[in-house]
């Protein structure tokens, strides 16, 4: 067997173990867990930052209009029912 097939095979080798060694251990460790639980958390925080966003643009849209479109109330209910109620 050549040389260079011989070292890309001990490296294919000692890659898959790398990768599946440090999955176990972060099976073990509960770091997989931990990251999942992390990855929720954001989302949740990114689903809160937008309905924050709708209402605090509806606010100072009506402020610097002074319109009566209706869409205040609408962005209030949708805020009190996903903040309120959930």
């Amino acid at each position: 067997m050549d040389n260079g097939v011989l070292i890309a095979i001990i490296s294919g080798i000692c890659t898959l173990l790398s990768t599946f060694l440090s999955k176990w251990i972060d099976y073990k460790s509960g770091m997989a867990k931990d990251i999942k639980d992390i990855k929720e958390d954001v989302s949740d925080l990114k689903k809160n930052d937008q309905v924050n966003g709708d209402m605090i643009y509806q606010m100072l849209d009506h402020l610097a209009t002074n319109n009566n479109t209706g869409e205040m109330k609408r962005a209030l209910n949708k805020y009190n029912e996903y903040f309120r109620h959930s």
